[in-house]
């Protein structure tokens, strides 16, 4: 019997909410590997990088307590 297996059985016994965190568990270590596998920046690639954020950044915009409409945003007038 493998992990996969080994896992399922225990998460079975537990109550929802538990089995909700096991899952939640499990996506955050997926994200940290994704993230590890990530290529690291160069200097150069740094700098470069550095310079756009600085270039864009007069362009940001508050978003904080926008809401998201998709009805609204997908109407016709």
């Amino acid at each position: 019997m493998g992990y996969a297996e080994l896992i399922a059985l225990e998460v079975q016994s537990l109550p929802a909410k538990s089995q909700a965190e096991v899952l939640s568990f499990v996506a955050a270590l997926k994200a940290q590997d994704k993230a590890s596998l990530l290529p690291t920046l160069t200097p150069e690639q740094t700098e470069r990088r550095d310079a756009m954020m600085k270039t864009l950044s007069p362009f940001s915009a508050d978003m904080k307590g926008f809401v998201f409409d998709r009805e609204e945003a997908n109407a016709r007038r």
